[in-house]
């Protein structure tokens, strides 16, 4: 009785399950697909296609559709039939990707929709690239965006413009947007990070405010060029924005995946330098031709002399790199996950440079109710670098290709030799670049917190609380050293911390609707945000030893101090229409206000609008649909704004500065009241083809940008004050001085050569973009100088004419001999009476 029992209830059993089989095949050539997934809709039930397209699966009672999908092919939601036992799927390319959903400011749309100029960065390209910072995956990934390095040292940054120079003071960077969280920039230069002049006192740094983020965490990046694309987010949007969306959970078993890369880095080229027997024979001759100068003994036979030292070789070397990362991901219908951790380690190609960085990510997404849904995002990363001199006129690179090659690297005793002459003296490049500490470590926290209700159909209220913690620690060691004969006497420390907070809070709702083969959607939304800073910084010297680096041993340490703040307030909205996938519009308002200005100018409106057709889709186009399969004309105008000129610049602030009766506190800058947004004006037309059933893809973009009411300094004669000892000079006021224009052309080609199992894909862009200076403060006489490491004039922007042309001496040649001295162009008479008059009275 138990047997049949037993017997009778697996029999049931059986019968509640259905066995389907059948075989996964792709479109254009029957091939089978290895991997595609098939799921059982409302079950955890799957499978996983085999090497010939093959599955089997089974379908529980009462479920009756499949869902069937693979990684660039359409989804497909297939309904069995009541016994149907088999079923083949024929599964149809989606390389246009024209029905995926692509981030935009505030929402997501369908890339269709799109009637504004935007490039996708995907998780295939960043993955086909060997970088170790975010900003490195743009470089030539997107027409119209340039990208360079702004130094060669590990996790340094890259320099980023869309589509031209947009500003001149102003930061002119894009705003980067992680999972809807602003990554905050806590430094310009490395004076910002405490540690002086040491990486060149320019106002582009080479520490990368990216570096912090893992790119393997990364699922794709959306690069809004045009203004009508980036108008929503207004006054932040003027040089372009960058949104990056991480990975996300998926339904179904966890899976668990590592990443592994490992490279060696090396200098690609040298610059061809004199070895020591070819600058034994130079110096022999510059001394025969001055008449006067004594050639050194040991340079009499330069035969005898071997090639010297080789700076180059002695400061770069072959830098092993490599990278771990472990991730899980999965989830239920309800709750879904994605958790990492990484590893990075990079050496510089320059001796005594490091750059070490740890991450970690949890993205959560619940589905509490039908209506409700949860989520968070969190992600923490602590960088540790070795900065060395890499950079600036005084760096490693500069020095040593000046450093001749008569001077050892080590002397008789091992110790490192260093030369002082009559007139000259050359420290060992080595010996500063390793015994001379440039660190800065960084720890950050990035995320937010996020709710989505849903009321009624079609109308979701989201609301975010974001968050962007940050500190570094910036130290520079100078020990007290004897090189040879140089020495330094006294060690010297410098430490600063710096803290950062940023937070803000988004609410908005959109409601998405239909009529007919109209479709609409309409977003309403407020945000808000601040961010503050405050540092300390302690200097001192005379430490007891080199080995012991605690500031408070020092003599007289000097302390300083200081903090800041600035906040936006803003309302915005969109809306966007679409009448039967033919004819597009989007519209775009918001209101910025902003703590950096005064307030009489505090707040702004910005507009835009985009207009789309898709022709491709008109009855009289279909006899040619089998040629250009989709095809869409766009145009765009648009208005957005810059206030990246830090806060209080309207106002008054004060310094301190010591004098013969003690300390005292002066006016530090020229206030002015009256400075305003700088604003931001663009056209966009563009093309989009797709020919021959998406096997070719052509996208054209032409713009016409315009920055008005520049933010800049104002340039002011001597007499005013504002030139001369920074100690006691005023700063000249910031305000709207300028007006730059860019236009520029953008082509992009791509191609799908090979389908199937081997796969070709082809890319090919290219951008031309034109800058001029329109006007500085309505006069025609006006120039923006450029200066290099310190106070020499490098460039010279005039009215009229491009950005930043190199300004100095035509040059004829140089001196060849001495017949070359006597009978070349001579100065001016009455210059050149005065120079030797000069000489003479020097003695």
């Amino acid at each position: 009785m138990l047997f049949l029992l037993a017997l009778v209830l697996g029999s049931q059993v059986m019968a509640q399950q259905t066995l389907v089989t059948g075989r996964i095949t792709d479109a254009l050539d029957g091939s089978g697909l290895i991997g595609a997934n098939v799921l059982v809709k409302g079950t955890a039930n799957g499978t996983i296609a085999d090497i010939d397209g093959n599955y089997s699966v089974s379908v529980p009672a009462g479920s009756s559709v499949l869902i069937f999908s693979s990684i660039g092919y359409r989804t497909q939601e297939i309904t069995l039939s009541p016994g149907q036992t088999t079923l083949n799927v024929i599964m149809r390319e989606d390389s246009e990707l024209l029905d995926e959903v692509v981030v935009v400011g505030y929402g997501t749309m369908k890339k269709s929709d799109l009637s504004g100029a935007s490039v996708s960065v995907g998780e295939d390209k960043i993955k086909g690239s060997v970088i170790t910072n975010l900003d490195q995956a743009l470089q030539g990934r997107a027409a119209g965006v340039s990208s360079v390095m702004t130094s060669g040292a590990p996790g340094s940054a890259v320099s980023v413009r869309v589509r031209g120079q947009a500003t001149i003071n102003a930061n002119a960077e894009p705003l980067y947007v992680i999972d809807g969280v602003i990554v905050q920039s806590t430094g310009q230069s490395g004076a910002d990070f405490g540690l002086g002049s040491s990486l060149g006192n320019g106002s582009v740094s080479t520490i990368s405010p990216l570096s912090t983020i893992n790119p393997s965490d990364i699922l794709s990046m959306e690069i809004l060029k045009d203004t009508s694309a980036t108008a929503i987010y207004g006054a932040q949007g003027a040089n372009g924005v960058v949104l990056i969306t991480t990975k996300r959970g998926k339904t179904g078993d966890a899976k668990f995946s590592y990443e592994g890369m490992f490279g060696v880095q090396r200098q690609a080229s040298r610059i061809d330098m004199m070895n020591l027997r070819e600058f034994a024979e130079y110096s022999n001759s510059v001394a025969a031709e001055t008449n006067g100068v004594d050639s050194r003994v040991e340079f009499e036979d330069p035969s005898l002399l071997g090639k010297g030292t080789n700076w180059q070789d002695a400061i770069f070397r072959h830098a092993m790199m490599h990278q771990h990362q472990v991730s899980a991901q999965g989830g239920s219908e309800k709750v879904k996950y994605y958790v990492s951790g990484s590893f990075l380690d990079q050496d510089g190609t320059i001796i005594g440079t490091e750059f070490q960085r740890y991450s970690f990510r949890v993205n959560l997404d619940a589905d509490l109710k039908k209506w409700l849904k949860l989520g968070v995002n969190a992600m923490y990363s602590s960088t540790k670098e070795k900065l060395g001199l890499a950079d600036s006129e005084a760096g490693i690179i500069n020095y040593s290709l000046l450093t001749t090659p008569d001077i050892p690297i080590y002397d008789i005793d091992g110790n490192y030799a260093s030369v002082v002459r009559e007139g000259y003296t050359r420290i060992n490049p080595i010996a500063m670049a390793l015994d001379e500490d440039i660190l800065l470590d960084r720890t950050k926290l990035n995320g937010n917190f996020y709710l989505e209700i849903t009321p009624i159909k079609n109308l979701v209220w989201r609301s975010e609380f974001g968050y962007d913690l940050s500190g570094s620690r910036g130290e520079v060691f100078k020990p007290a050293v004897t090189y040879g004969n140089w020495s330094r006497d006294m060690n010297s420390i410098s430490v600063q911390k710096n803290d950062n907070t940023f937070w803000q809070v988004k609410n908005y709702v959109t409601y998405n609707g239909y009529i007919d083969k109209h479709s609409y959607s309409l977003m309403l939304g407020q945000e808000c945000w601040e961010s503050s800073y405050e540092y300390q910084k302690v200097s001192t010297s005379n430490l007891p030893s080199n080995d012991v680096k605690n500031p408070f041993l020092g003599e007289d340490p000097q302390i300083t101090f200081g903090y800041g703040s600035s906040a936006m307030s803003s309302f915005f909205g969109r809306a966007t229409y679409n009448y039967d996938d033919r004819y597009m519009g989007t519209y775009t308002y918001r209101y910025d206000g902003s703590s950096n200005f005064g307030p009489s100018n505090r707040w702004a409106p910005f507009h835009a609008f985009a207009l789309s057709w898709r022709f491709s889709n008109e009855r009289f186009f279909e006899p040619l649909r089998s040629v250009i399969s989709n095809g869409k004309v766009r145009i765009g105008w648009g208005q957005t704004g810059n206030s990246n000129i830090g806060s209080y610049r309207w106002g008054t602030s004060i310094s301190r500065m010591d004098s013969g009766l003690g300390t005292g506190y002066r006016q530090a800058n020229i206030a002015n009241p009256a400075i305003k947004w700088e604003t931001q004006e663009q056209w966009n037309i563009g093309l989009d083809l797709s020919l021959f059933n998406d096997r070719l893809g052509i996208i054209v973009d032409w713009y016409d940008k315009t920055s008005k009411d520049m933010l800049m300094q104002l340039q002011l004669p001597s007499y005013m004050g504002t030139r001369g000892n920074v100690s006691s000079a005023l700063a000249a006021p910031y305000g709207n001085y300028g007006t730059i224009n860019n236009k520029g052309l953008e082509i992009t080609l791509n191609s799908r050569n090979l389908t199937g199992r081997f796969e070709w894909d082809s890319e090919f862009q290219i951008s031309f973009n034109r800058n001029k200076l329109v006007a500085l403060d309505g006069t025609d006489a006006a120039q923006i100088e450029g200066y290099g490491q310190w106070s020499d004039i490098v460039s010279l922007t005039k009215i009229g004419e491009s950005l930043y042309n190199f300004y100095g001496y035509k040059v004829a040649g140089i001196y060849q001999d001495y017949d070359d001295l006597v009978n070349s162009a001579k100065p001016n008479l009455i210059l050149l009476t005065a120079f030797l008059t000069a000489i003479i009275r020097l003695g």
